[in-house]
């Protein structure tokens, strides 16, 4: 059977095997990364599956009403976190499933591991931090939801000061309920990414992340990126799916683009990133495609750029 081993994640990261932390080289050891195949006609039956779901789906992202779901979504996660006298496993997003097939490599693989995707991301998200935020001394997370990934970074580096900014209140409600269980240097703020509140000042010695948000706003970015651009933190980080990185002579990247586009997920936000460069704006640090994600599409796909100043 297959394994996903150090080699592999360092190669789905975009580095080597000597730059993957100890941390996460504990967290691959141990952690069940072994996984088979989907060939023949099993792969029809997903590949049917898939084109069901999107001929089916109707969600359409942006939508007004898609802001009472992420409100009842999070409550129900806040609810939850106090029920469970705060469990940090009450803060896993509903979004990432236990027992689902998963795409590596551009292929479907069915996982021995049922959380093998949440560990996945979560050897990820630990290189992630410890790479990039180590010489900053604030980081801000837009559409920060449960807060767990602020978690993390903040099992990382307790004495940086850290954000948790979302359009809904019971995201914040959440994140300053985690603060004040954990006595975190963690706060939680109101903000909306389609229209920035210019008086909200990021600091000097920061760096802002993105973790699925972006592709959320329908590909209404631009005053994002102008708010980002104006308060020029040092570093920005986003993992987000980017029909860009997809080919679009392979069939299971098709059926991603395909599902991404009926969804309405953003799209052209590496583009504009790119054109920024061009005109001297920013400078792009690094673009990955992980070859990573759930069955119907790669959310984690990462682009690293920082303002010139």
């Amino acid at each position: 059977m297959p394994v996903v081993a150090l080699g592999d994640f360092a190669k789905s990261f975009g580095t080597h095997a000597g730059d993957i932390s100890k941390e996460c080289k504990e967290l691959i050891a141990g952690k069940d990364f072994n996984y088979e195949i989907i060939t023949g006609v099993n792969r029809d039956n997903v590949i049917l599956e898939i084109l069901k779901k999107i001929q089916a789906d109707n969600q359409i992202i942006g939508a007004r009403s898609r802001q009472e779901v992420w409100n009842d979504g999070w409550t129900e996660n806040l609810k939850n976190f106090i029920k469970s006298k705060y469990d940090l496993n009450a803060l896993v997003p509903k979004f990432i499933r236990q027992n689902q097939l998963v795409r590596f490599n551009q292929n479907y693989i069915k996982p021995s591991n049922p959380n093998f995707e949440l560990d996945y991301f979560s050897v990820f998200r630990s290189w992630l931090f410890n790479k990039y935020f180590k010489q900053v001394n604030n980081v801000y997370e837009f559409g920060c939801g449960t807060g767990f990934n602020l978690v993390a970074l903040a099992k990382i580096f307790p004495d940086k000061s850290l954000y948790g900014l979302d359009f809904v209140r019971a995201s914040c409600e959440l994140v300053n309920k985690i603060s004040e269980a954990y006595q975190l240097k963690l706060k939680g703020c109101i903000f909306d990414m389609i229209d920035p509140d210019k008086n909200f000042k990021i600091s000097a010695h920061s760096a802002i992340f993105t973790i699925g948000s972006i592709e959320q706003l329908a590909g209404k970015f631009e005053n994002f990126l102008l708010y980002l651009l104006k308060q020029s933190p040092e570093l920005c980080v986003h993992v987000e799916p980017t029909v860009e990185l997809y080919d679009k002579n392979n069939l299971i990247d098709y059926l991603a683009i395909k599902f991404q586009q009926k969804r309405g997920y953003t799209q052209n936000f590496l583009p504009r990133l790119k054109e920024l460069e061009k005109k001297g704006k920013i400078e792009i640090l690094k673009i990955k495609r992980l070859f990573f994600g759930s069955l119907y599409m790669e959310g984690y796909n990462l682009m690293i750029w920082r303002p010139i100043k």
